[in-house]
């Protein structure tokens, strides 16, 4: 759990600076003089299509990356070694497959998207270079994980390209590039941080790249095309559900509705931002348990997981919710984005579900059993594609936040039934409880002595009466050993000792 713990560390910290760094970029593209709400939810419907175009693309190929690897790397010399070549001319074909059907489908996304989005018609066809661009790096960032790059990637993908949009912002705010130019760098993005991760794993003598098959390839042929086929779907239906709220919001309101979710989601993601470095590393721990059949290594993980990114999820929601109409108000945010508000409310919910189920999805799939998350993934957009269209049309901006909340609850569920019915794998104790009365007790204390202070103040005093609550309380209960040792690896709290 050390080595977990201070990797996951390294790629949280990088994640948190990008984070502060994708803060601005936020208030920029929210501000009431520099973009409109309109423009704003371009960008959101634009990667969003982008990131569905690149599901379709995939085909499979960075499940089989991560769940063949270790066969390929144990047994296959690096001039020999076609696992990314293979992983490339698959994607390839289904990009070009693709992006032929995207072409055919314009005509029905005209008269879908022109009444209400009628910049997303005007700017659709850039969602070619941009999913182009996120397939490529998925596919690298896939391999790369093989050779526990994952601390690296979270760099790339949380810091790099964050500082790439803050600078395309930067120009377009200050009129060097006008809307039309930003838009092109907005879908060029990725490119930035595919060279660096080339250049990265070539100079580590780790891009081991051939496409005539090798014996590895000839003798799993059947269970590779089994896998990519299954997985293929299982990642279509995932960033679909992930998608369709921008586009029935869309399709039914408009991109300024699209904004306005998006700002919420992005709040939302602050609460995520830990698991991202988690399976990062605990995916190919994961992968050599399983394949070791180390069950106590896969329940600790399961079990820690899930308190750590609890209590998280917990703080940083609280934190939010403390101050969401003050910090608006106070930093010029457009005031439409304050119908975002209870978005964020229920959105904020379905990310604490899923935190706190730790990482049950990341333990499946790296299991013999992966196929159960194909069924639980089309459980899940059976369930949400149906429920975000009628709910939106009944309830406007709410509609994919309540449909969200019921299909991740279901999902959820049933993951984790299953691990308890077939390994007696469960997440939660009593500390499950007290992380949960820990974080509500603290807000409750904040909320009636300082909800009346206004302004700056007003949002400083109620973060730090609530951290130090929470944070105390947490280490006095010990509700998980690795706050302490955090605090522990933070200089600036526990000095090291001097050597005499």
């Amino acid at each position: 759990m050390s080595q977990i713990r201070n990797q996951s560390l390294k790629a949280t910290s990088w994640i948190y600076i990008g984070f502060l760094i994708g803060a601005i970029n936020t208030y920029f593209f929210t501000h009431k003089d520099w973009f409109g709400t309109p423009e704003y939810g371009l960008t959101r419907a634009l990667l969003d299509i982008s990131m569905l175009t690149c599901a379709f693309s995939t085909l499979g190929v960075t499940t089989y990356i991560v769940k063949f690897f270790p066969y390929y790397k144990d047994i296959m010399g690096r001039k020999k070694n076609d696992l990314l070549g293979t992983a490339l001319k698959v994607s390839m074909f289904g990009f070009l497959f693709t992006t032929i059907f995207l072409f055919l489908l314009h005509p029905l996304i005209i008269r879908k998207f022109s009444e209400n989005s009628q910049l997303l018609v005007e700017y659709f066809y850039y969602v070619i270079p941009f999913s182009f661009f996120i397939l490529l790096y998925n596919i690298l960032e896939a391999y790369a994980y093989g050779f526990d790059k994952g601390v690296f990637t979270s760099f790339l993908r949380e810091l790099i390209l964050r500082i790439y949009t803050l600078v395309i912002i930067i120009l377009k705010v200050f009129g060097i590039i006008n809307f039309k130019y930003f838009i092109l760098l907005f879908s060029c993005q990725f490119l930035i941080i595919i060279f660096i991760l080339i250049i990265h794993l070539y100079k580590e003598n780790v891009l081991w790249i051939a496409f005539r098959s090798s014996k590895v390839t000839k003798r799993y042929r059947k269970k590779i095309f089994s896998l990519l086929s299954l997985t293929t779907l299982i990642v279509i239906v995932t960033v679909l559900r992930q998608a369709i709220d921008g586009l029935v919001l869309a399709a039914k309101q408009d991109l300024s509705k699209v904004g306005i979710f998006g700002f919420a989601t992005y709040l939302v993601s602050l609460l995520q931002a830990p698991f991202r470095s988690i399976v990062a590393v605990t995916i190919p721990i994961l992968s050599r348990s399983w394949k070791a059949k180390d069950f106590k290594t896969i329940n600790k993980i399961y079990e820690r997981s899930s308190v750590n990114l609890l209590s998280f999820a917990l703080f940083t929601f609280f934190a939010i919710w403390l101050n969401y109409e003050n910090a608006i108000l106070l930093f010029g945010i457009n005031a439409e984005y304050l119908e975002g508000k209870w978005v964020f409310f229920v959105m904020g919910l379905v990310a604490i579900i899923e935190m706190g189920t730790g990482v049950n999805g990341q333990i499946i799939g790296t299991s013999i059993y992966w196929k159960f998350d194909l069924w639980t993934s089309l459980l899940l957009t059976i369930l949400i594609l149906p429920l975000s269209y009628f709910l939106t049309t009944t309830y406007g901006i709410m509609g994919p936040a309540f449909a969200n909340l019921i299909s991740f609850s279901v999902y959820n569920f049933a993951r984790y039934w299953f691990l308890y019915k077939n390994f007696k794998m469960q997440p939660f104790s009593i500390k499950t409880l007290e992380a949960i009365l820990i974080a509500t007790i603290s807000f409750i204390i904040c909320y009636f002595l300082f909800n009346d202070i206004s302004g700056i103040i007003g949002i400083i005093v109620r973060l730090l009466c609530f951290a130090t609550l929470f944070i105390m309380l947490m280490v006095l209960r010990n509700v998980t050993p690795d706050l302490k040792a955090l605090i522990n690896q933070i200089p600036i709290l526990i000095p090291r000792s001097r050597k005499q």
